[in-house]
């Protein structure tokens, strides 16, 4: 269990890099954890709070849509955010690369 756990907690601070260099992604709170919250920025977009919000719950329905994963959103500080929980014991580094690509993938549309 506890190796399970780092495992986790190593996924998700890869995932937490990964956001932390794309340009048009944010994080948004630390990750002590297995849990990423973030949102996506468009660097060459300047979008008020309430656009932020919009696109960023049009491209977690999107990601959603496709069925391969599910983040979820939250309120945090009055913004949206996505957040990613990595917690499933059969989640690999494989998985949290699909989402993480589904993400800008999706985004890159938007």
């Amino acid at each position: 269990m506890r190796e399970r756990l780092s495992t986790h907690m190593r996924l998700a601070q890869d995932f937490a890099t990964w956001v932390d260099e794309h340009p048009d992604f944010e994080r948004m709170a630390p990750v002590p954890f297995s849990v990423v919250c973030f949102r996506w920025r468009p660097a060459d977009r300047n979008l008020s709070q309430a656009e932020l919000d919009t696109a960023n719950e049009r491209l977690i329905d999107a990601v959603n849509a496709s069925g391969e994963v599910v983040p979820v959103t939250h309120q945090l500080n009055g913004c949206f955010v996505l957040r990613i929980a990595i917690g499933h014991i059969e989640t690999t580094e494989r998985h949290v690369r699909r989402a993480w690509q589904l993400l800008i993938d999706h985004a890159d549309h938007r």
